[in-house]
């Protein structure tokens, strides 16, 4: 009798646990009638709104990730966490992880090929100079000598 009832309460105690699964988005489209357009989305930054989560501790890193990852997203009501870094911790065969990152939410979501027609309004000088305003390293390059050189001083031959 008394093996009944352990064996009873090792039944329960393992039927108790949960499972959960984490995953992140993706679109999977297997039927080759069915042709899905590239989405394009301006993403919305908050640098003042910095995000940390932590996952329970799971059985794999990727799985202690995921968890956190999710936590972050529906925690705090945003569509992405942006320039997330993770620290994973393993203590007893189990993994924690904590996610931090800044707020992120979606904006002026458009086709590719919407965004592809607006971007050839744009001429490619305004581009380029856009480019160097706001980018000044791209006008640096190595010389022979292997030193950085900018290119609009260059020295003269």
């Amino acid at each position: 009798m008394k093996k009944a009832y352990i064996l009873l309460a090792a039944i329960i105690c393992l039927s108790s646990c949960s499972t959960y699964k984490y995953s992140a988005r993706s679109v999977s489209v297997d039927n080759r009638n069915i042709i899905a357009s590239p989405t394009v989305v301006d993403v919305d930054v908050d640098y003042s709104r910095r995000i940390t989560e932590t996952s329970r501790r799971c059985r794999t890193q990727s799985e202690a990730i995921q968890e956190a990852q999710y936590k972050a997203i529906t925690g705090n009501q945003i569509d992405i966490l942006v320039d997330m870094i993770c620290k994973v911790e393993k203590r007893g065969g189990r993994f924690t992880a904590t996610v931090t990152g800044f707020a992120g939410h979606y904006k002026n979501s458009r086709t590719l090929y919407d965004d592809i027609r607006q971007m050839k309004e744009i001429g490619k000088e305004d581009v380029e100079k856009y480019i160097i305003l706001h980018n000044p390293e791209v006008l640096k390059y190595i010389n022979q000598k292997g030193e950085i050189v900018n290119i609009y001083h260059t020295e003269k031959q």
